[in-house]
């Protein structure tokens, strides 16, 4: 069977696609992030858009850290890649299956640093894009770049948009959109900038044209993508006619919000080509949307997998952990939030549709990755509205413990295993680490979970009033499973009353 790739493509009966193939766009994006989630969100648009002539353009895909394995990929297929929506829509089942002809070229900077600069030199090029995950939304002390890349993303977006300023003697910059679910990601990010500026001591001038001359915009993005569909990839195969390592499944559903002023719909024209795109405030919109989406696939992951389920669909499918996460929806959040009373009733009920999709399998095991970052940017904000921390939550942070048991060390993540299955944790070392020492132990008693808790390099807070909790369930699940602990839980009050 062939692979996918221009010459595959230019065989396929579909005209649209052979039609957005031949065409000759110019560059007009730099995308940091190669993976599922972008190529399933930010190129699906970018082909909608391109396919009715809108934009016009595509993208340059950079391999944001030096583990990647998605540019080889990428050029191999001549930048080529399917994606498969599948879901179901206002009571109707929707599939839609398109090969995306969005990207021009990959780079990989840890190989060809200078190739990455000479984009900022391209007049052409307007746009950055990105998606690092939270904690590629970091700061990070690092050397000015002579010769090779920064580790991190706002390094490499530093030393390009200073070859941007010093080619263009401060003249136009870039619109950068990041997709970071990271709240004000944009200004966040802008900040992380001017501090490698200042610390790299590039000249003031610098630091205010990147005030002046670049637009930061704060998002939300919103669509749930497993990526690639491992389980049934020889049937996409057959049905396709060809091999693609980059098939990427999502759901049809999408929201993506930008807070920038309105005159970018002209350059940016989403919603003329019919995308849910909204230029407005982000906040209301990411408030609702990380509260009852996002925290609940954080809060639930750990839960599922060590109850021997592996995606989202399943979870939903169990009696014992569907009850676990209604809970946590209807009854430990959503009364808590400072929203209209049917608003957030509606999108918490289209949360569980979309859980419940049948043709996503979205793996547990890649809800898990930087899980502890992502409690700290999607769960722990939700405490600040409630006098007392939901049992439900310590339940899931019992589980989070089991979860980051190292098994296997390798570079950058370690291997779990539960059960016979293994399964990766990757997050920020300093967490690696002290859960690696965690575990060094054979048994680990309350005043071992009372240290990890408090340990406010971990968390950014002490959690160490959660003790009493974290233990109860963490010994339940110890000795009677995840999901037998579950069951308790659910049908018992908290062992304290944890107060903040």
């Amino acid at each position: 069977m062939p692979s996918l790739n221009k010459e595959t493509a230019r065989k396929l009966k579909k005209d649209a696609d052979k039609s957005q193939l031949e065409k000759e766009l110019p560059e007009k994006i730099i995308q940091f992030g190669e993976g599922n989630f972008l190529r399933a969100y930010i190129n699906w648009m970018l082909q909608q858009m391109n396919k009715q002539q809108l934009f016009n353009g595509r993208s340059v895909a950079i391999q944001p850290t030096p583990h990647g394995k998605v540019v080889p990929k990428l050029n191999k297929q001549d930048g080529l890649f399917t994606t498969i929506l599948q879901g179901i829509e206002e009571g109707e089942e929707k599939q839609e299956i398109e090969v995306n002809s969005t990207i021009s070229r990959s780079i990989n900077p840890y190989e060809d640093w200078e190739g990455l600069l000479k984009l900022a030199e391209s007049e052409s090029i307007e746009f950055i894009f990105s998606n690092t995950t939270e904690a590629g939304l970091a700061y990070k002390e690092e050397a000015f770049p002579e010769n090779e890349t920064p580790l991190s993303f706002p390094g490499k977006l530093t030393a390009l948009l200073y070859r941007r300023f010093t080619h263009t003697n401060g003249g136009a910059g870039f619109t950068i959109i990041p997709c970071e679910l990271v709240e004000d990601n944009g200004n966040l990010l802008k900040s992380i900038v001017l501090r490698l500026a200042e610390e790299w001591k590039l000249p003031e001038a610098f630091a205010e044209w990147v005030e002046n001359r670049n637009i930061f915009c704060n998002t939300l993005v919103d669509r749930i993508v497993p990526g690639y569909p491992k389980d049934t990839v020889k049937e996409w195969e057959s049905r396709l006619g060809y091999e693609d390592t980059l098939m990427a499944v999502g759901e049809p559903f999408h929201l993506f919000v930008i807070e920038a002023d309105s005159s970018l719909e002209e350059k940016l024209p989403f919603q003329k080509a019919g995308l849910n795109v909204k230029w407005d405030e982000v906040k209301p919109y990411r408030d609702l949307k990380v509260s009852l989406l996002n925290a609940p696939h954080t809060l639930l992951f750990s839960v599922g997998f060590l109850s021997g389920l592996n995606t989202v669909r399943e979870v939903m499918e169990d009696n014992t952990i569907s009850s676990y996460v209604r809970r946590v929806i209807f009854d430990d959040i959503l009364p808590h939030l400072p929203f209209d009373q049917k608003e957030k009733e509606a999108f918490a009920t289209s949360v569980i549709e979309r859980f419940q999709n049948p043709f996503v399998k979205h793996q547990l095991v890649d809800l898990g990755l930087n899980a502890v970052q992502k409690l700290k940017s999607r769960v722990f904000p939700l405490l600040k509205h409630q006098e007392h921390v939901p049992v439900s939550f310590s339940y899931s942070l019992a589980a989070l413990l089991h979860y980051y048991k190292p098994y296997t060390f390798h570079c950058g993540h370690f291997m779990g295993l539960h059960k016979g299955r293994q399964y990766k944790v990757r997050d920020d070392e300093i967490v690696l680490n002290a859960f690696t020492e965690f575990w060094k132990y054979k048994q680990q008693n309350k005043e071992d979970i009372a240290d990890l808790l408090s340990n406010q390099k971990i968390w950014e807070q002490d959690l160490s009033y959660l003790t009493e909790d974290v233990f109860h369930y963490f010994e339940n699940i110890g000795l009677s499973g995840a999901k037998a602990a579950a069951e308790m839980m659910l049908q018992t009050v908290s062992p304290v009353e944890n107060q903040k």
